[in-house]
């Protein structure tokens, strides 16, 4: 055994460290430290700590006005120990009130610094099991950072906070695009309270030609030891959770794995009776900003209010109470103190709400919540729906989407003008990519990102557009108030520990949904689903516009979370006959993974509504296509710029396109269940889509979408269709193409249910059926699907040219239906010219070869009848004729 001051030995190429008696590691080949006089390790405190002013509370602060220099004392009982350290934007460009992360750490002193240590706290240390040493010695703490002592207060060291909070301890300035300037920031607020300190810091995040200023908040917090009992998760309920590894679990077991559900600690005042109180302090009680607009506070209220009905039912009463911050009551809370849950509202620019919570990394005990709305959301201001449309479901958040589209380009669509001119942008001045862009970065912190409040701008923008062509205008602020009330239930939920739930919008028939008048009804199973407003063709029929209360998802899903066991009751017990009942009406789930372009289940969309995805699609195509024949009258009023016509234009061919989506997944498309074995009326994790259902799906959008019916739209309305010419900063109407480029949008409209019908994924899940279905039952195949697709897109070439004249003006075949067919052929071509089972089953890539050979054989004969063709038609295939068997030739070939 090595002892204390002895030198240590090299043992060939491993360095043996020994521990001198002040606690200091040497390595192997270094000398012993020389007897020295005893001097003072650190200069007076006075000294130090001149001309600052001290805060005492839970870590002292001392501050120097003048050089706005901040000192901090640590108490030598925290070092060591556990506390919270949490960051939020206060102020600054774009993301003012948004919480940026939190973690565990430790301050531990080694030598004459304090080093911050972030605990890996996902390893369980495996108690006194054979594996513990190893799990000590694999998984180890990370340093943050480290920063010398200037002085101690009696055993208490001192440090200098600027030091470690103005060099950007959680990398903030990236997402700026550039560096913390720890000389150009500035300390702006210091508050020390028993139990927590709050910093507030003016940060200068320098780029190379000047910088922003952005104000940082930072939150240290005490984690207090309770007896709150972490609650196991469950795959069937949707919950936010702290996953731990646990490598001392007997080999026989299925996992690894203790997964904890993030959740308040509640309990109740009187634990004796069925339904009680909550505890006093254990009530969660929101706090709603007096930036909050006066009009819009009954709605936050009531939405915040809304989830006691689930608490109740779960045994649990005022569970959650509200607060109004006013000038004069709560003035001097901080919406960034973590003991205070806030409702704010902020002015970005951007349309979002967020309702992110903070939990404890070790127990997912939730700490403290607070919500953002932005102003903008209500301000039912016009997206920028000539991108959207182009980019189609890659236009929301879609990971998995936009992954497949970056690794294959092939598959995306790119609209004219970025073709003609890559570097313009349809409105100058603004970053066409600000969400998805934050968003990724964003998702490396927090996964669990809610973009609802972004679409509901689009909901509230479409809902305005249907008042005002019906002539309901008066009914805009009640339609406005139960938006809001919506997404505040749907934020609070995410602060109460709930995630998505994007399959309970298919809980009820549509017409069920559309005849709803009592607010107090859910139309939708779970507030946490991604819903649109509704609206009846005739508005003296409008029922309520959407769905404002809770459903029995979010009431089952409460339930579990927080049911306190009776008296004598096994928790688990309790819990496995709560989750059992996954399998009911109304308590399908399905989350942010689940959902997306790719995804295999049809009912599990964002902004779908109703149990039929034809008919929704059906009901609101059909409700644009009303609009736009009287749009001239409602869109533009007299004295305003026809630029308000183009803009509502392009947002109901967005909606249009969107809505043919949903129908044209049911094709390849798998219902997923989430019910266990033994679950009682247990439904099998995957059910193929009826073949019936999926022609029905595949008949309806080839006769809505791929034919050019649907886009008949009058001369005089198109020539109406101005570009908006503000060029500044920021614009909100500008287009930097003058003339409107119909056929492209129309062309991206269409191109994007191609691309659900012939993608990989919708190819391979229909080859796999084929397997799955049973014997003696009808499956669509991928010939049928490919065969049918072709059939419809190409039908003029099975039509008679005898005893008709063809003109440039009035051709054989249309110019939308040959941007339609050369989309198509794209399509095919790529997959012809891929290596066959790369992306899809190699018996589809023969299936192509053989449509396309098919169909250069059907070109062919029309063409032997040139002299009737127009020009357009003649030359049109012509030229596709030649791509396919120039593309045949060349696939034969390798």
């Amino acid at each position: 055994m090595l002892r204390k001051g002895r030198v240590p030995l090299r043992l060939g190429t491993f360095c043996v460290l020994v521990v001198l008696g002040n606690g200091t590691a040497l390595p192997a080949w270094a000398d012993p430290p020389e007897a020295k006089e005893e001097k003072p390790d650190f200069p007076k405190l006075e000294e130090v700590v001149k001309d600052h002013v001290e805060s005492k509370g839970f870590l002292p602060l001392y501050y120097n006005e003048k050089d706005d220099h901040l000192l901090a004392v640590i108490p030598k009982k925290m070092v060591g120990k556990n506390f919270l350290m949490a960051t939020s934007i206060a102020a600054g460009p774009d993301y003012a009130g948004w919480q940026w992360g939190h973690r565990v750490v430790q301050w531990r002193e080694i030598g004459k610094k304090l080093v911050l240590v972030e605990p890996d706290l996902r390893y369980k240390s495996g108690g006194d099991s054979e594996v513990a040493d190893v799990i000590r010695r694999t998984y180890r703490d990370r340093i943050v950072l480290s920063t010398p002592i200037v002085t101690k207060r009696g055993e208490d060291p001192v440090i200098d906070l600027d030091k470690v909070f103005k060099s950007d301890v959680f990398g903030l300035a990236q997402v700026f695009g550039g560096k913390m300037d720890a000389g150009l920031s500035r300390w702006t607020e210091r508050k020390v309270f028993v139990q927590n300190v709050e910093l507030s810091l003016d940060a200068a995040m320098m780029q190379e030609h000047g910088g922003t200023l952005v104000e940082v908040h930072y939150s240290l917090s005490e984690l207090s030891e309770s007896d709150y009992k972490p609650r196991v998760a469950d795959d069937r309920i949707g919950y936010f959770l702290t996953a731990k590894k646990d490598w001392a679990r007997p080999h026989e077991d299925k996992t690894l794995f203790d997964r904890y559900i993030h959740r308040w600690r509640l309990r109740k005042a009187e634990p004796d009776r069925e339904v009680s109180d909550v505890q006093p302090d254990d009530q969660i009680v929101f706090y709603i900003e007096k930036t909050v607009p006066v009009r819009y506070r009954r709605y936050v209220r009531e939405g915040i209010l809304g989830w006691n009905k689930a608490f109740e039912k779960a045994g649990l009463r005022n569970a959650i109470a509200v607060r109004q911050q006013s000038d004069q009551q709560f003035a001097d809370y901080d919406p960034e103190d973590v003991r205070y849950n806030f409702f704010r509202w902020i002015v970005s620019g951007r349309s979002f709400a967020m309702g992110p919570s903070r939990a404890n990394p070790l127990t997912g005990q939730i700490l403290d919540a607070d919500i953002i709305m932005d102003d903008s959301m209500v301000r039912v201001w016009m997206a920028r729906y000539a991108q959207q449309s182009a980019k189609g479901p890659a236009a929301e958040y879609d990971p998995q989407l936009e992954e497949f589209l970056s690794r294959n380009p092939q598959w995306r669509f790119i609209p004219l003008e970025e073709r003609l001119l890559p570097e313009s942008t349809s409105y100058a001045g603004v970053d066409q990519s600000w969400e998805p862009e934050l968003l990724k970065k964003l998702a490396q912190m927090n996964p669990n990102i809610c973009t609802y409040a972004s679409g509901k701008a689009h909901e509230l923008a479409f809902g305005c557009a249907v008042l005002e062509a019906a002539g309901a205008g008066d009914r805009r602020e009640e339609f406005i108030g139960q938006m809001i009330r919506e997404v505040v239930t749907h934020e609070v939920g995410h602060t109460l520990g709930l995630r998505h739930n994007f399959k309970a919008s298919s809980w009820l028939p549509l017409e069920e949904i559309m005849r709803n008048t009592d607010a107090d009804k859910p139309t939708c199973a779970s507030v946490m689903d991604y819903t649109p407003a509704m609206f009846a063709v005739d508005a003296k029929n409008q029922a309520n516009f959407i769905g404002t209360s809770i459903g029995p998802y979010d009431e089952w899903a409460i339930e579990y979370g927080y049911r306190v066991p009776d008296k004598g009751q096994n928790e688990q017990e309790m819990l496995k006959t709560i989750a059992a009942r996954a399998a009911q009406a109304g308590l399908d789930y399905a989350t942010d993974e689940d959902a997306g372009a790719l995804g295999p289940d049809p009912l599990v969309n964002l902004y779908d509504n109703g149990d039929d995805p034809i008919k929704f699609a059906k009901q609101r195509m059909e409700m644009v296509q009303a609009l736009q024949k009287n749009i001239t009258d409602w869109a533009v009023k007299d004295g305003e710029s026809y630029t308000e016509l183009r803009k509502q234009f392009d947002q109901l061919l967005f909606e249009f396109g969107r809505c043919a989506r949903f129908a044209a997944r049911l094709v390849g498309g798998q219902y997923v269940h989430r019910d266990h074995k033994g679950d009682p009326d247990a439904r099998p994790p995957f059910v193929m889509v009826p073949a019936a259902r999926q022609r029905e799906a595949l008949d309806f959008v080839i006769d809505h979408v791929l034919s050019d019916r649907a886009f008949t739209f009058d001369p005089g309305l198109l020539n109406k269709l101005a570009p908006g010419r503000w060029r500044h900063w920021d614009s909100d109407t500008y287009d930097s193409t003058l003339e409107y480029p119909v056929h492209d949008r129309i062309a991206a409209t269409q191109y994007w249910v191609l691309f659900h019908l012939t993608n990989p994924f919708t190819i391979n899940r229909l080859y796999d059926a084929e397997l799955k279905v049973p014997a003696g039952e009808e499956a669509v195949t991928v010939p049928e699907l490919l065969y049918r697709t072709t059939k419809a897109v190409w039908s003029e070439l099975t039509g008679s040219l005898e005893d008709r004249k063809f003109t440039d003006r009035e051709p054989f075949i249309s110019s939308l239906r040959r941007g339609l067919q050369r989309q198509h052929l794209r399509i095919m071509l790529n997959i012809l010219l891929s290596d066959p089972g790369a992306s899809m089953p190699a018996d589809a890539h023969a299936v192509v070869r053989a449509a396309l050979k098919g169909l250069s054989a059907q070109i062919g004969d029309v063409l032997e009848q040139g002299t009737k063709l127009d020009p357009y038609t003649h030359s049109h295939l012509d030229e596709c004729k030649s791509r396919i068997d120039k593309a045949l030739e060349a696939e034969f070939k390798l």
